[in-house]
């Protein structure tokens, strides 16, 4: 039986204590290998308000802003945490438009809107889309969990508490409405599906993903072999009362919360910041275990079908990616920015429910000021 476990957020961050510690094992996320590193002690903030022309790394003058910043829903509340130590640091306002992470990379290449920084749940997107032509480096940084958020008021919650592993046959109940994020906009969307998809596999029942998903929507699924293909179209219909689909994650926890939802797949950091109820999901299938890499790709998204936007997205261990897009009009904040996230954000991010990866990797031209915090992947 998987741990159940409720968290209730702290508003305020007291502070931020930091530990120097020895030589450790780390896992490396993009291989599920282990690396040998050494922690590099990290410096706190230090609290003080300057004017938007002093910072307190360096004698470099600032007289742009305010810093933009494109990112995933989940990422919202975090990257307000080190917006205020930004803030502090530098005297820049900080200004973050949460979206799907889809919609946050499409916004820069589709739309050619301008930010400084791209923050998104599913690092993959950054080479996907925008490498070359619109950024030439990212940054994958932290890691988490697909879990089935709830509240108090959430129908059969408490046989869910009982029986954790009943969790898709409680869905499939007439009188219970389930929620996940749109798969062609947002990577919790589609990774909700490739979970639905993996329990189908892991629990020996096509069943599972033919009732909660396939039956539900115009979604389609093709077998080649041992890889389980689904087909999502540009245009997603829903045709079933008890799914409800939302454009991002973060759109389904005020529905939670008002009891018009009873489970929503969420992102375990979400379900903590935001004190609701959730239920952990075998590491198999919850896209949390780089020891399941070969299994998790056992399962592939196609999104946006029909369209030239069309990709294909094997599942996968959940990494989040950051980067400094091309067009950005002060790219040296966005550096920055990044450069605070790597030190003082892998504190205020764990606090949160979202942890960092042992080892932040960079792929491209990195930076040289982040060089410190990252392992360089290729440039």
């Amino acid at each position: 039986m998987q741990c159940v476990k409720s968290y209730v957020l702290a508003l305020t961050l007291v502070a931020v204590i930091v530990i120097a510690a020895g030589a450790v094992t780390v896992i490396n996320y993009m291989s599920g290998q282990g690396v040998y590193a050494v922690p590099s002690t990290q410096s706190g903030a230090t609290g003080t308000t300057l004017p938007p022309s002093v910072t307190t790394s360096n004698t470099a003058v600032f007289t742009n802003g305010p810093l933009k910043i494109f990112c995933a829903g989940s990422l919202k509340i975090l990257f307000e945490h080190v917006a205020e130590v930004f803030k502090d640091k530098y005297g820049v306002e900080v200004y973050i438009e949460a979206s799907g992470s889809v919609m946050a990379v499409r916004k820069v290449t589709d739309l050619k809107k301008v930010c400084d920084v791209v923050g998104v749940a599913d690092y993959r997107l950054i080479p996907k889309f925008m490498i070359p032509e619109y950024a030439d480096w990212y940054v994958a940084f932290a890691s988490n969990e697909i879990v089935i958020a709830f509240t108090s008021k959430s129908r059969y919650s408490d046989e869910l508490l009982k029986n954790p592993d009943k969790w898709f046959e409680i869905l499939d109940r007439p009188d219970v409405r389930y929620g996940f994020s749109n798969p062609n906009k947002d990577p919790c969307g589609y990774r909700s599906v490739g979970v639905i998809a993996l329990a189908s596999l892991y629990y020996g029942n096509s069943s599972i993903l033919e009732d909660l998903v396939l039956k539900k929507t115009n979604i389609n699924a093709s077998r080649e072999g041992e890889v389980l293909h689904l087909y999502v179209p540009a245009v997603l219909k829903v045709s079933s009362g008890d799914l409800i689909v939302r454009p991002k994650e973060i759109d389904l926890v005020a529905l939670l919360e008002a009891g018009a939802l009873d489970y929503a797949f969420e992102y375990k950091s979400v379900a903590v910041q935001h004190g609701l109820k959730y239920v952990e999901l075998p590491k198999q299938i919850n896209l949390r275990d780089p020891a399941f890499r070969d299994f998790y790709s056992r399962v592939v998204l196609h999104i946006l079908v029909g369209t030239s936007k069309e990709e294909e997205i094997a599942m996968a261990p959940i990494v989040y990616g950051v980067a400094v897009p091309k067009n950005s009009e002060n790219p040296e904040l966005g550096l920055k920015f990044i450069e605070l996230l790597l030190s003082e954000g892998r504190n205020m991010f764990e606090s949160l429910g979202q942890p960092f990866l042992d080892e932040p990797l960079g792929y491209g031209n990195v930076p040289q000021e982040l060089l410190r915090y990252v392992r360089v992947e290729g440039r």
